[in-house]
């Protein structure tokens, strides 16, 4: 830890959903509150709910806790957003601005590019301030994810960060989910993990026992304490449900949730002031006094949702009823005429018509904060008409309006005829004025919710040994007489595939990469192409391998080839013909040398590394010499490296039997 740099105290989560960054905002409040200057902090965030701060967009959870914190949102908070446009597709967005070529890049290729910006924006928010309190995402212990890791324990380990993992209690199975995470850990990371958290409980606490104290023995962890489930009035952005309607008072307002629906936490002070509820069926608007078409991450498939789903048709009816209905940004969008796309950023699409509006898209993003006065608006949004308003802007694309539309906000800004808004800001129901206009009340604001959650912690939590974990720059002790868990899980490092020809192996260990590596394997080729025979095979292997992965051609240095390896996880297929192209040019000394290499390199370098090799000790005694020393050179490289593999596989007829 460099000198001079603020602490980090990080919340990681057993599983998803496990409340961390309601647990982060409830931390960042309660420092705060103790006169501790306090960042939030988010390597990678996935949302299409994002805020606008100086810089460009960040995660709406990361501007919330700078609220909570009492202090300044800034995008160095989340240096990466990734914002879903389809199921395997997200725009980039770094420090605040998208990055095109990033978002075109694989997965597995972008941790590279991305890894700079996490570690700066970190230094510099640790520079800057007392305490940074991070947020994971996920699970640390999703293995498959490990070498593209750029938000977990990534974080944790550049830092040296005190973490408290969470559980979500209400699931079931939180201390199972503790315990796997912890274990499935490598042994420098579950030092830095310094207490569990037990979340959204929901009963009698005197019956968990004696599992925490179990835990306790087989991990050295304490747990810190037991929080209740907490009801609150926040925005939520992995799950911004506000109500169902017919509950709670006020009248009934229904946002209709289309796909990639953005920046629903927006709408988070209705929850209190009107009864409103998502719907994503047609009947749902029969009885509505508002709908509300939210924002949109991509306009063009939430039209064809609208379409095929019957919802556009119900707009229709409902908006010829003379009932109030609001778009906002994608809304506004999905309101007009018509969306042009001449340049391909989402896809051109026919919108409901109800405004008489034009949208032409543009690469450009727009992101701004802007404020706006609302001019000749007529019936129920007559209201508004001479409020000025703040908000945010988040949107590709310009509208220009025609006949019977009217522009009511200057810059293009909203746009209205008769019944129909439609406006780009987001935000504007977080503005106590338009709630009074519109509802006569305004909603009891964040404030109050940020103390709730600070409180629920000190009533609930060991806060004072959460404190000093905060501030220790020491490494955790166990607890005197701690034993270790039974039979904790571990990674393997080294794992050895053995079969007779043809009978499964390579297709074993490529599954057992893939488990272990996802899109993120070096594959470490030793075959050459020979002859046409030999070219079809390799051509064949390739094919049946993730066009991701990266391939490194290599018939005599492997272990070269490991060092070179760009990835984490590597596959060597095969050892069989690695001792064939050394022992016939260079002899066998060149054999055990490359062998001895190999395995200093993988030791050294760190990596998973998973090996194929063909088992030749039960065939028959061949007939000529160097047949025969070939045989015992293989022989010999295969103890060697089954000397030191974690695993050793043996595969015979496509059946997998672990060597003990």
């Amino acid at each position: 830890m460099a000198r001079g740099l603020a602490p980090v105290l990080m919340v990681q989560g057993a599983t998803s959903g496990a409340g961390k960054s309601l647990l982060v905002t409830a931390l960042a409040r309660w420092f705060a509150r103790r006169g501790v200057r306090v960042a939030p902090f988010k390597a990678q965030n996935m949302s299409n709910h994002a805020r606008v701060a100086a810089g460009g967009e960040l995660g709406s959870a990361q501007y919330l806790q700078a609220l909570a914190a009492g202090v300044t949102p800034e995008v160095r908070m989340n240096p990466v957003l990734l914002k879903p446009e389809a199921e395997t597709k997200s725009q980039v967005v770094v420090l605040g601005r998208v990055d095109p070529e990033l978002s075109r890049t694989p997965w597995s290729e972008r941790r590279p590019r991305l890894w700079p910006a996490v570690r700066e924006s970190l230094r510099a928010l640790r520079a800057e301030y007392q305490l940074v309190i991070a947020e994971g995402a996920g699970s640390p212990a999703e293995v498959n994810l490990r070498a593209g890791d750029l938000v977990n324990m990534a974080v944790a380990r550049e830092t040296g960060a005190a973490v408290l993992l969470a559980a979500d209690i209400d699931r079931g199975g939180a201390f199972a989910h503790l315990w796997g995470t912890w274990g499935l850990l490598a042994p420098e990371e579950r030092a830095l993990v310094r207490g569990f958290v037990l979340n959204k409980f929901r009963g009698d606490a005197a019956l968990l026992a004696p599992a925490p104290e179990l835990l306790e023995r087989w991990t050295g962890v304490p747990t810190l304490g037991v929080l209740p489930y907490l009801r609150h009035r926040l925005p939520d952005e992995d799950a911004p449900l506000l109500g169902t309607a017919g509950s709670g008072s006020g009248p009934r307002v229904a946002i209709v949730a289309y796909p990639y629906a953005s920046n629903l936490d927006e709408f988070w002070p209705l929850a209190e002031l009107a009864r409103v509820a998502l719907v994503r069926e047609p009947h749902a608007l029969a009885n509505a006094e508002l709908v509300i078409l939210p924002g949109s991450k991509h306009t063009a498939a939430s039209a064809r949702w609208l379409e095929s789903s019957g919802m556009a048709r119900a707009l229709r009816e409902y908006a010829a009823s003379g009932r109030p209905l609001l778009g906002v940004c994608g809304g506004l969008q999905l309101l007009g005429r018509a969306v042009h796309d001449p340049q391909g950023v989402e896809g051109a699409a026919p919108g409901l018509g109800l405004l008489q509006l034009e949208t032409t898209m543009d690469p450009a993003k727009t992101v701004r904060r802007s404020r706006g006065r609302f001019e000749a608006l007529e019936g129920y949004w007559a209201a508004l008409s001479g409020l000025e308003v703040e908000g945010y802007e988040i949107h590709h694309g310009q509208s220009r309006a025609a006949g019977g539309t009217r522009e009511v906000m200057a810059g293009g800004r909203a746009f209205a005829r008769g019944n129909v808004l439609g406006v780009y800001l987001h935000g504007l129901f977080e503005e106590p004025a338009l709630q009074r206009a519109l509802f006569g009340r305004a909603a009891a604001g964040l404030e109050r919710e940020f103390d709730r959650l600070a409180d629920a912690l000190e009533e609930h939590l060991d806060m004072k040994r959460i404190e000093e974990m905060a501030f220790s720059r020491r490494e955790p002790v166990r607890q005197a007489g701690a034993v270790a868990p039974p039979d904790p899980p571990r990674l393997p490092r080294l794992v050895l595939y053995l079969g007779g020809a043809r009978a499964g192996k390579s297709a074993a260990a490529l599954e057992r990469a893939r488990a272990l590596g996802g899109d993120a394997v070096t594959f470490i080729a030793t075959a050459g192409a020979g002859d046409e025979e030999m070219a079809a095979r390799a051509a064949a292997h390739r094919a049946e391998r993730p066009a991701a992965w990266e391939t490194i051609e290599e018939p005599r240095d492997a272990a070269a080839a490991l060092g070179r390896a760009k990835h984490d996880v590597a596959l060597l297929d095969c050892l069989t013909l690695l001792v064939s192209n050394l022992l016939l040019a260079a002899g066998e000394d060149a054999v055990r040398s490359e062998v001895e290499r190999l395995i200093t390199a993988w030791r050294e370098g760190g990596k998973t590394l998973i090996v194929v090799s063909n088992e030749v000790g039960m065939g028959i005694v061949p007939e000529n010499a160097l047949a025969r020393r070939y045989r015992d050179l293989l022989g010999w490289a295969n103890r060697t490296v089954a000397a030191a593999a974690d695993e050793v596989v043996l595969v015979v007829a496509g059946r997998e039997l672990l060597l003990d």
